[in-house]
């Protein structure tokens, strides 16, 4: 039983995320969802699977994972926040306005290697985790940029370079946790 909730909820929530008489993504709940399932879940549900055990500090990068690509979603809320606005799509993005989207955007950018760092520091112990700072001169980029610019459709190229941030930010915190396994 608790295999299929596991297995339909995602399903449920991207169906009903823009589905519906209320979709969710349409009222500021889309980024916890992000959060949720493509962070929390999939990655302490892929930890379970292997482990068949939950430890508290996975949920340290299951949250960076999860900030990183709430920050996809953001990117592209701010992008159309006009057209959002003026269609009823009252996005987490519409809801904070341009300026506190912007700075809830550097929070989940911020937020996701402070929280890498954070489980480095308590569990891993090995110089390998650390790899995952060689993005973070991306991540900076992107802050300053949106920080800088106040013209929605100015961020159109950042939703590339923020998945390509996030997907480079995972990658290396991954292949450092492999190399601190295999070569101490």
């Amino acid at each position: 039983m608790a295999l299929w909730f596991w297995a339909a909820s995602p399903i449920v929530a991207a169906i009903t995320y823009t589905v519906g008489t209320r979709p969710y993504g349409y009222i500021g709940l889309g980024d916890i969802s992000v959060l949720v399932f493509f962070g929390w879940l999939s990655v302490a549900g892929s930890w379970y699977l292997q482990a068949h055990t939950i430890a508290a500090s996975v949920f340290l990068p299951a949250t960076a994972c999860g900030l990183l690509a709430a920050a996809v979603l953001n990117i592209n809320n701010l992008r159309d926040i006009d057209s959002d606005r003026e269609n009823g799509k009252n996005t987490l993005a519409v809801r904070l306005g341009p300026l506190n989207a912007r700075r809830y955007h550097a929070c989940l950018l911020i937020g996701a290697p402070l929280c890498l760092a954070l489980f480095n520091l308590l569990s891993l112990h090995n110089p390998w985790g650390w790899l995952f700072i060689l993005a973070t001169p991306l991540l900076v980029k992107q802050v300053q940029f949106v920080m800088r610019e106040r013209e929605p459709v100015a961020m159109r190229p950042m939703l590339e370079r923020t998945v390509k941030a996030a997907l480079l930010t995972n990658l290396l915190f991954v292949i450092g946790i492999i190399c601190s396994k295999l070569l101490g």
